[in-house]
């Protein structure tokens, strides 16, 4: 009887000497899951201190060269077989310079060919003005700008750097009613293609 409670006596101590001394498991690694920032895709395109049009021209703009106060402005691009994406901008008497297409009802797309504004650039209303009352004449000039790619920042053209991109009017031959303005294809690193056109409002 003794022999047995002795047995157990030892048993028990073994099984508690066992339980100190076993190692404790090593502690798993959580591995950390990192959350990526959304890559953000840049607008591919081109900006205004990258256009050059080596100092002529290709696009045909025709239309009348003399309007009265009130009369709908209407004219011509003729892209001459470029494709690419086309800007039209105003520069008038005061040297302020505006943008007719792209506008609101017709977004900015690659287009080419033969076009008639403003029936063809979402159908705006534009109407000869002049500010200055006692000037017998105000002069405003039509320029259009085709790129290959998108100018990015086109909402900030001014006047210098217009007419840095493009050449005045009074450079530009005048054929009866339409301007015809040569042919850049010589010009191997001209990446814009430019027309431009004057008309007077009395």
């Amino acid at each position: 009887m003794k022999k047995i409670q002795l047995s157990a006596v030892v048993l028990i101590a073994t099984l508690i000497m066992s339980g100190c001394n076993k190692k404790p498991e090593p502690k798993k690694e959580v591995k950390k899951t990192q959350i990526s920032k959304p890559v953000v895709q840049k607008p591919s395109g081109m900006t205004l201190s990258q256009l050059n049009s080596g100092g002529v021209t290709k696009l045909v703009l025709k239309g009348p060269h003399k309007y009265r106060v009130g009369e709908p402005v209407r004219f011509i691009v003729d892209t001459k077989g470029q494709d690419g994406y086309l800007y039209i901008l105003y520069l008038d008497n005061k040297g302020q310079v505006g943008k007719l297409y792209p506008n609101a009802k017709a977004p900015l797309s690659e287009i080419g060919g033969q076009y008639i504004f403003p029936r063809d650039f979402g159908g705006m209303s534009i109407i000869a003005t002049k500010d200055c009352k006692t000037c017998a004449v105000e002069n405003t000039s039509i320029y259009a700008l085709l790129t290959k790619e998108p100018i990015l920042d086109i909402d900030s053209i001014d006047k210098a750097k217009l007419l840095s991109i493009a050449p005045p009017p009074s450079n530009v031959k005048t054929k009866g009613l339409s301007m015809d303005l040569g042919d850049n294809s010589s010009t191997s690193n001209a990446n814009v293609n430019v027309g431009v056109i004057q008309f007077t409002t009395e």
